[in-house]
């Protein structure tokens, strides 16, 4: 198994980590692309040395309310701020909770966050341990080496970093750690009783885009509206999934792998789904897990309500 791991990790790092070139890019629809600059220009905290960095404001609730600006934002790490970022943070934003999802690997290898005054920061970690937890998978017990380089060389879908992806996400509803992790993250939403809060990983897209599905789950936000914020990720990280697709396509020169191995600096719909296809089973709905799951109960939702929305 150790063997198998060392030789499916060096091949993704390999793909991942090629060298730079120049390609043809993915392209979406001229509609799609008008309404994300919308959502972009609407939510974008305009922040510059913050990566994926935007509000959770003005999205409306299924009765009518919308959730304030200015309030709940989600980004990515608070490693190099510039110092105009850190002023709009503190003088603009007012960030009363710094709240950190990254795993102490994270922050050993990218650095501790900017401290940002009168904000208190809170270290919550996580890490999906995904190689792992794919291999053990049925779909990864029956790859061999021979099998993954077939996938890459021949017909690629692109499944095997869905599944990578999948199971991280997967982990985070039924593991102790995970729940851990969503407990503390309300409890402290919960105490700012309506001061901002900051919370992020390391790119804010995939710890962080589970977070604040739980967030706007709770504050009434409709489904299809959530699972549209979530998406937004590939909106802020055009540039670096055409990096990556450039780098892969320098080495295995095929748009479709390509395109797949570039999913890594953004985010599938089907991702997200998977959160919910797993809540559902053990919780039947994402309320049920907010309740029975977090030990949420009606009265902190409407406290959360109360404070976030308008």
């Amino acid at each position: 198994m150790k063997k198998r791991t060392s030789l499916f990790l060096a091949l993704l790092l390999v793909l991942v980590m090629a060298a730079l070139s120049v390609s043809p890019a993915f392209a979406i629809s001229t509609a799609d692309a008008k309404a994300q600059v919308r959502a972009y220009h609407r939510h974008s905290l305009g922040l510059t040395s913050v990566k994926n960095a935007r509000d959770l404001g003005g999205y409306k609730t299924k009765d009518g309310r919308t959730v304030k600006f200015g309030k709940l934002l989600r980004t990515g790490e608070l490693v190099n701020v510039s110092a105009a970022d850190k002023k709009k943070l503190v003088n603009k934003y007012r960030v009363k909770k710094d709240i950190d999802l990254r795993s102490a690997d994270d922050i050993e290898r990218n650095g501790a966050d900017v401290k940002l005054p009168g904000a208190t920061y809170y270290h919550f970690p996580y890490s999906f341990d995904l190689l792992d937890s794919y291999l053990r998978s049925p779909a990864g017990l029956e790859l061999t080496v021979y099998q993954i380089m077939d996938l890459v060389r021949l017909d690629f879908k692109g499944d095997a970093i869905s599944n990578y992806f999948e199971a991280g996400y997967m982990s985070m509803y039924v593991t102790e750690k995970g729940l851990s992790l969503f407990r503390n993250f309300f409890d402290q939403l919960l105490a700012a009783n309506g001061d901002t809060v900051l919370f992020h990983c390391v790119s804010g897209k995939d710890r962080t885009g589970n977070a604040a599905m739980l967030l706007l789950s709770a504050l009434g936000v409709d489904k299809e509206t959530i699972v549209e914020d979530f998406m937004l990720s590939n909106y802020y990280f055009t540039e670096d999934r055409e990096a990556l697709y450039d780098r892969v396509y320098s080495t295995i020169p095929s748009e479709q792998i390509a395109k797949d191995i570039s999913s890594f600096a953004g985010v599938k719909r089907n991702w997200i789904r998977r959160s919910y296809d797993i809540i559902e089973t053990h919780y039947g709905s994402v309320d049920g897990f907010l309740k029975k799951g977090l030990g949420l109960t009606n009265k902190d939702l409407k406290k959360l309500q109360k404070a976030y929305l308008q």
